[in-house]
C-alpha cells in the first residue's frame, strides 16, 4: 500500500514542539509524492492515509 510505503520513507521527519513530535513534515511528505509520479486525484486518497497513521503513531509516541 502506498501510504505506509511512502510514511516508511519519511519516518524519520517529524516535526518536534516542546512536548515532543507534533506531526509530519508534510514538505518531505509532499516531495515523495511527487517522486511517485501520482495523479492529481490520487493524492489525496494517499495523504488521508498517511494522516490515518501518522495519528496513529503519535498517540503510540504520547503513551510512551
Amino acid at each position: 500500500m502506498l501510504p505506509i510505503e511512502i510514511f516508511s520513507r519519511v519516518s524519520t521527519q517529524w516535526r518536534v514542539g516542546a512536548g515532543g513530535p507534533i506531526g509530519l513534515d508534510y514538505n518531505v511528505v509532499y516531495q515523495e509524492l511527487q517522486r511517485e509520479a501520482l495523479m492529481p486525484e490520487k493524492h489525496d486518497e494517499v495523504m488521508a492515509g498517511i494522516r490515518i497513521i501518522e495519528r496513529a503513531a503519535l498517540a503510540h509516541m504520547q503513551q510512551h
